[in-house]
């Protein structure tokens, strides 16, 4: 019997992508989108498609509803929502645009994941996308990347809640696609981040969609004590065949590696317990 992926926002670059991978796979793909125009040819092949708004709560419990008649029961869930606008310091930018980027980055996939956790098969999993932010300050971009550290400590809460569901958040490094279109063609964006960003489009080496879609493999592969509840980057670390053991023996070893922590907590060498 085949598995089931679902993929929220497969008319992204990236979630195009994986959704031709798991159709290669033999899985069975739903994926969601908001414009049919960038479906990119997954209109019409095997992918059962749902437009969804994910700022929209009336179109989740839709899209909910819609999966529950069908009988849907999912063994992964990709998340690849996200919105890098606004892209200003924090006091010039609107604040309800503020918001509404914390609803699509954050509060929308955790609304999603809380509606669809009940349709999930034995041993489901779930994979998050996370962004800068958290090992340092990137200005201008506040709200995106606040999203993505409320996302990745979220990741941490579930994995610890639930036993049987294997969670994770993936940071795919700078990719290049259709996103940081949304950075040029908005007219209150910083004039730092636009030029960032453009020298960044024309010069910056972009992720490999495939390293993307092998990390994904390789971190819901592993068993939960492993990988579930922590934060990986496709770039940075070394899950990578030739050097994935030494990656390995360092998950085990230390179990708050890959999450979020404060900085500098062992101090003197006294450790703060948790709570």
């Amino acid at each position: 019997m085949s598995k089931t992926v679902v993929i929220i926002s497969v008319s992204s670059d990236i979630g195009n992508f994986l959704a031709n991978q798991y159709l290669a796979r033999c899985w069975r793909v739903i994926g969601t989108y908001r414009q049919k125009k960038n479906l990119k040819g997954l209109d019409g092949k095997k992918v059962d498609l749902f437009k969804l708004d994910i700022t929209k709560d009336k179109q989740i419990k839709a899209f909910i509803a819609h999966l529950k008649r069908r009988q849907v029961r999912w063994d992964r869930l990709i998340c690849l929502v996200g919105c890098l606008l606004p892209a200003q310091d924090f006091f010039e930018c609107d604040f309800d645009q503020w918001q509404n980027s914390l609803l699509v980055n954050a509060i929308g996939p955790l609304r999603l994941v809380h509606g669809l956790y009940p349709f999930a098969n034995s041993r489901a999993q779930v994979v998050f996308f996370a962004g800068g932010g958290a090992n340092g300050t990137v200005v201008h971009m506040s709200a995106y990347a606040i999203s993505k550290i409320m996302l990745t400590k979220m990741t941490e809460y579930i994995d610890a809640e639930y036993p049987h569901l294997h969670v994770s958040i993936i940071g795919p490094g700078w990719t290049l696609t259709k996103i940081h279109e949304d950075i040029l063609n908005d007219k209150t964006v910083s004039n730092l981040k636009r030029i960032q960003t453009e020298n960044d489009m024309k010069h910056r080496p972009s992720t490999s969609l495939k390293d993307i879609d092998a990390c994904i493999e390789w971190v819901c592969g592993q068993p939960k004590r492993l990988t579930s509840g922590r934060n990986f980057s496709v770039v940075y670390d070394p899950w990578r065949q030739d050097k994935r053991q030494s990656l390995v023996t360092a998950l085990k070893k230390d179990v708050n590696m890959y999450k979020l922590r404060r900085h500098g907590n062992d101090f003197f060498g006294i450790k703060q317990p948790l709570g």
